[in-house]
Protein backbone atom coordinates (compact mmCIF):
# COMPACT_ATOMS: atom_id res chain seq x y z
CA UNK A 1 0.00 0.00 0.00
CA UNK A 2 0.81 3.45 -0.75
CA UNK A 3 0.16 5.79 2.00
CA UNK A 4 0.02 9.91 2.16
CA UNK A 5 1.20 11.73 4.77
CA UNK A 6 -1.97 13.62 5.94
CA UNK A 7 -1.44 16.98 7.66
CA UNK A 8 -2.38 17.12 11.38
CA UNK A 9 -5.14 19.21 11.26
CA UNK A 10 -7.17 17.15 9.09
CA UNK A 11 -6.17 14.17 10.68
CA UNK A 12 -10.21 14.02 12.22
CA UNK A 13 -11.73 13.51 8.44
CA UNK A 14 -9.97 10.07 8.29
CA UNK A 15 -12.79 9.53 11.47
CA UNK A 16 -15.40 11.90 10.92
CA UNK A 17 -18.24 9.50 9.55
CA UNK A 18 -20.50 9.93 11.55
CA UNK A 19 -24.28 10.88 10.52
CA UNK A 20 -24.72 14.85 10.04
CA UNK A 21 -27.86 15.96 12.43
CA UNK A 22 -29.66 19.04 13.08
CA UNK A 23 -29.66 20.15 16.65
CA UNK A 24 -32.74 22.05 16.94
CA UNK A 25 -33.39 24.29 19.90
CA UNK A 26 -35.70 27.43 21.25
CA UNK A 27 -34.06 30.43 23.22
CA UNK A 28 -36.28 31.84 26.22
CA UNK A 29 -37.84 34.71 23.81
CA UNK A 30 -39.54 31.99 22.02
CA UNK A 31 -37.36 31.82 18.73
CA UNK A 32 -36.96 28.43 17.41
CA UNK A 33 -33.08 27.59 15.70
CA UNK A 34 -31.46 25.00 14.17
CA UNK A 35 -27.94 23.81 13.42
CA UNK A 36 -26.01 21.56 11.27
CA UNK A 37 -23.55 19.22 13.80
CA UNK A 38 -21.00 16.44 12.25
CA UNK A 39 -19.99 15.74 15.79
CA UNK A 40 -22.91 13.58 17.09
CA UNK A 41 -22.72 9.63 18.85
CA UNK A 42 -23.88 7.53 21.15
CA UNK A 43 -22.80 7.79 24.47
CA UNK A 44 -24.60 5.10 26.51
CA UNK A 45 -28.13 2.80 26.00
CA UNK A 46 -28.74 2.17 29.17
CA UNK A 47 -31.24 3.20 31.06
CA UNK A 48 -31.85 4.81 28.51
CA UNK A 49 -30.19 6.16 25.21
CA UNK A 50 -27.59 9.40 25.71
CA UNK A 51 -25.93 11.04 23.16
CA UNK A 52 -23.10 13.85 23.01
CA UNK A 53 -23.09 16.39 20.39
CA UNK A 54 -19.95 18.71 19.74
CA UNK A 55 -21.02 22.43 19.74
CA UNK A 56 -19.21 25.81 19.17
CA UNK A 57 -19.53 27.62 22.92
CA UNK A 58 -20.28 30.84 20.30
CA UNK A 59 -23.09 29.71 18.51
CA UNK A 60 -26.82 30.23 18.88
CA UNK A 61 -27.61 26.72 19.23
CA UNK A 62 -25.30 26.83 22.26
CA UNK A 63 -26.40 28.67 24.32
CA UNK A 64 -29.90 28.40 23.43
CA UNK A 65 -29.40 24.48 24.40
CA UNK A 66 -26.75 25.55 27.45
CA UNK A 67 -29.83 27.65 29.12
CA UNK A 68 -33.37 25.62 28.09
CA UNK A 69 -31.56 22.71 28.70
CA UNK A 70 -32.88 20.94 26.30
CA UNK A 71 -32.98 20.20 22.39
CA UNK A 72 -33.56 17.76 19.56
CA UNK A 73 -31.38 15.59 17.25
CA UNK A 74 -32.84 15.50 14.08
CA UNK A 75 -31.81 13.34 11.19
CA UNK A 76 -31.78 14.61 7.78
CA UNK A 77 -31.85 12.87 4.13
CA UNK A 78 -30.17 13.59 1.19
CA UNK A 79 -33.11 15.21 -0.15
CA UNK A 80 -32.08 18.07 2.59
CA UNK A 81 -28.62 18.51 1.51
CA UNK A 82 -29.35 22.08 0.37
CA UNK A 83 -31.20 22.63 3.54
CA UNK A 84 -28.29 21.63 5.86
CA UNK A 85 -25.87 23.80 3.90
CA UNK A 86 -28.27 26.44 3.89
CA UNK A 87 -28.63 25.96 7.67
CA UNK A 88 -25.02 26.19 8.42
CA UNK A 89 -24.50 29.18 6.33
CA UNK A 90 -26.16 31.47 8.64
CA UNK A 91 -26.46 32.24 12.07
CA UNK A 92 -29.52 31.62 14.01
CA UNK A 93 -28.56 35.23 15.98
CA UNK A 94 -29.04 37.20 12.92
CA UNK A 95 -31.91 35.07 11.29
CA UNK A 96 -34.91 33.09 11.43
CA UNK A 97 -33.45 30.05 9.68
CA UNK A 98 -37.10 28.31 9.79
CA UNK A 99 -38.67 31.44 8.08
CA UNK A 100 -35.82 32.58 5.75
CA UNK A 101 -35.53 29.22 4.12
CA UNK A 102 -39.02 27.75 4.50
CA UNK A 103 -38.57 25.22 6.66
CA UNK A 104 -41.92 23.25 7.21
CA UNK A 105 -41.71 21.70 10.57
CA UNK A 106 -43.31 20.00 13.01
CA UNK A 107 -43.83 20.19 17.28
CA UNK A 108 -41.52 18.13 19.19
CA UNK A 109 -43.32 15.65 21.53
CA UNK A 110 -41.74 16.11 24.79
CA UNK A 111 -39.22 19.12 24.25
CA UNK A 112 -40.15 22.29 23.02
CA UNK A 113 -38.42 22.44 19.02
CA UNK A 114 -39.64 22.74 15.27
CA UNK A 115 -38.61 19.38 13.97
CA UNK A 116 -37.92 19.77 10.23
CA UNK A 117 -40.18 17.83 8.25
CA UNK A 118 -38.74 15.07 6.22
CA UNK A 119 -36.20 13.70 8.69
CA UNK A 120 -35.35 10.35 8.89
CA UNK A 121 -36.15 10.48 12.98
CA UNK A 122 -35.51 12.56 15.43
CA UNK A 123 -34.52 12.11 19.47
CA UNK A 124 -35.97 15.02 21.67
CA UNK A 125 -33.32 14.71 24.72
CA UNK A 126 -33.00 16.62 28.38
CA UNK A 127 -29.23 18.03 28.68
CA UNK A 128 -27.22 16.13 31.08
CA UNK A 129 -23.74 18.07 31.45
CA UNK A 130 -21.61 20.44 29.10
CA UNK A 131 -18.13 20.04 29.30
CA UNK A 132 -16.15 22.72 27.76
CA UNK A 133 -12.75 23.23 26.51
CA UNK A 134 -11.47 25.83 24.70
CA UNK A 135 -14.54 27.32 21.82
CA UNK A 136 -16.16 23.64 21.76
CA UNK A 137 -18.28 22.13 23.98
CA UNK A 138 -19.15 18.86 24.45
CA UNK A 139 -22.68 18.63 24.82
CA UNK A 140 -25.05 15.18 26.48
CA UNK A 141 -28.56 14.44 26.40
CA UNK A 142 -30.50 11.95 27.41
CA UNK A 143 -33.35 11.07 25.48
CA UNK A 144 -36.63 11.51 26.32
CA UNK A 145 -38.76 10.69 22.80
CA UNK A 146 -37.46 9.54 19.49
CA UNK A 147 -39.47 8.10 16.68
CA UNK A 148 -37.87 7.01 13.05
CA UNK A 149 -38.81 5.78 9.20
CA UNK A 150 -38.21 1.86 9.33
CA UNK A 151 -35.06 2.73 6.68
CA UNK A 152 -33.31 5.59 9.07
CA UNK A 153 -30.45 4.07 8.93
CA UNK A 154 -30.41 3.79 5.00
CA UNK A 155 -31.31 7.72 4.30
CA UNK A 156 -28.28 9.31 6.65
CA UNK A 157 -25.73 11.98 5.34
CA UNK A 158 -22.08 12.07 6.69
CA UNK A 159 -20.40 14.77 6.73
CA UNK A 160 -16.19 14.64 5.98
CA UNK A 161 -15.47 18.17 5.72
CA UNK A 162 -16.39 21.32 4.26
CA UNK A 163 -18.20 20.26 1.13
CA UNK A 164 -17.66 16.48 1.12
CA UNK A 165 -21.20 14.72 2.34
CA UNK A 166 -21.96 11.03 1.55
CA UNK A 167 -24.31 8.68 2.13
CA UNK A 168 -23.44 5.18 2.37
CA UNK A 169 -22.91 3.40 -0.42
CA UNK A 170 -22.85 6.43 -2.68
CA UNK A 171 -21.56 9.77 -2.47
CA UNK A 172 -23.84 12.63 -2.52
Amino acid sequence: MNYAKVELKSAYTLQNAGGLVLVCTKDRKGSYDLAPVAWCCPLDYEPVSRFLCVLDTGHKTFKDLEKSREFAIALPTPAQKDLVMSCGSVSGSEVDKYGKFGIASFSGHRVDVKIPSGVAGWIECSLIDIVVKGSSAIVMGEALHAEAIESAWNERIHFVEEGKLFRPGSPL
